[in-house]
């Protein structure tokens, strides 16, 4: 498996990583990239079994641990491909937040901190909560192709009775709880979400995905750094997520590690399946970026519209006492950016309030709320008391301080 830094390199070399609005930066189309999106290939994906083989499984092994690309390949394989046999896709991530499709990035999570340490935030186009993953848990992906509108199998507990087997290996006595989880001693070490593909009116494409996480030595700690949210003046339209007792495996089994839950999820696989042949394939970030149809949904994922632009409209009012004033911030925000705001202040120098409520109606619509946004709007304002020596002070003292707390507050 190629290192992060290594697939880092590599990522740079093939796309252009020019930020797109935001601090965390999306990655925009190359011009190679456009060209080859504009002929999608329809072309069967080498690394399944050939579609002539109807008796076979797929066990997929991604090289992958960035969490765009990894979302983008599972869309691309249960939404594209006609799947003709049960397939399995194991994989993991770098530090990642991933939130629900109408959940307020702001809200849920720290967005100013994930920029500091390079934790990237992702947005799956399906409902759910805000979750934590980092390369100390397991991803799963099952999807089931069913014969026809008839086919009434239960898939997702058939898939859990293989990850149940799967721990059983390790000597883990798990099981399933509510409707999505899995857990050993009564704390979870797993949640899934399961979905339905219809197909045609005569069942033809009709498939199911079942996908989740296997926690095995996740930075637990990193769930309060990233997720603790403190905004209590927020009012928002989003779905708050719900903190869950869980358990690292390794507490129970020192060893286990992301190869050894894979070949015990894929063996457990093969035997569910055991009247079919198995063909196992490592998944290289070079195929997938061969596959253009891919590649559109993994920059769709990757832009910041998607990722904080499809956020629900919030209000956030921020209020700090500085030594030479207290400022009251009040933000209404929609689709990720301000749409209006207004600044209360009991400065003594009230050109500098006046030039940030002018800057905040001029820029309304523009301004980004994020790092980004606030430094625009600091600049703005610092350019309009600029050349007046009464506000040196103001300009070169009060602004800067303001603009330290406004980013660190989003």
């Amino acid at each position: 498996m190629l290192s992060a830094a290594t697939q880092s390199l590599s990522r740079t070399a093939r796309r252009c990583k020019t930020c797109v609005r935001s601090a965390l930066p999306a990655l925009p189309r190359s011009a190679a990239l456009r060209a080859r999106s504009l002929c999608t290939s329809s072309a069967w994906p080498s690394f399944l079994a050939p579609p002539t083989a109807t008796d076979a499984i797929d066990i997929l092994y991604a090289e992958s641990e960035d969490i765009l690309l990894n979302l983008a390949t599972e869309e691309y394989l249960f939404e594209h491909v006609d799947i003709r046999n049960p397939l399995l896709l194991l994989w993991r991530n770098r530090p990642c937040i991933i939130i629900g499709k109408h959940q307020n990035p702001w809200k849920e999570c720290r967005v100013q901190l994930l920029e500091q340490d390079g934790v990237t935030l992702a947005r799956r186009p399906t409902g759910g909560g805000c979750v934590y993953r980092d390369l100390g848990d397991s991803g799963f992906s099952f999807i089931n192709p069913h014969a026809s509108v008839e086919d009434q199998r239960d898939y997702k507990t058939m898939n859990n009775g293989v990850l149940l087997e799967a721990l059983a290996r390790f000597g883990l006595g798990a099981e399933m709880s509510g409707r999505n989880d899995l857990t050993v001693d009564g704390r979870k070490v797993s949640g899934s979400a399961y979905k339905l593909r219809l197909g045609s009116a005569g069942g033809a494409g009709r498939r199911s995905l079942h996908h989740g996480t296997m926690l095995l030595d996740v930075d637990l700690a990193a769930l309060g750094r990233y997720l603790t949210v403190n905004k209590l003046k927020m009012q928002s339209k989003g779905v708050a997520s719900v903190a869950a007792r869980v358990l690292n495996l390794r507490e129970r089994v020192p060893s286990i590690s992301h190869d050894a839950f894979c070949d015990a999820a894929a063996a457990a696989f093969e035997a569910k399946w055991e009247s079919r042949s198995a063909s196992r394939r490592t998944l290289s970030v070079s195929e997938l970026d061969r596959i253009p149809q891919l590649m559109q949904i993994y920059e769709r994922y990757s832009e910041w519209e998607w990722r904080f632009g499809k956020s629900p409209s919030f209000s956030h009012s921020l209020e700090h006492k500085f030594g030479w004033a207290l400022v009251d911030v009040q933000l209404e925000v929609t689709n990720g950016v301000v749409a209006r705001g207004r600044v209360y202040s009991d400065c003594l120098v009230p050109s500098l309030i006046d030039a940030l409520n002018d800057e905040l109606a001029a820029g309304a619509g523009s301004l980004t709320y994020d790092s980004r946004g606030v430094a625009d709007l600091c600049s703005r304002a610092r350019a309009r008391l600029e050349g007046e020596a009464s506000m040196q002070v103001a300009r070169d003292c009060y602004l800067p301080e303001l603009q330290e707390w406004l980013t660190a507050a989003l």
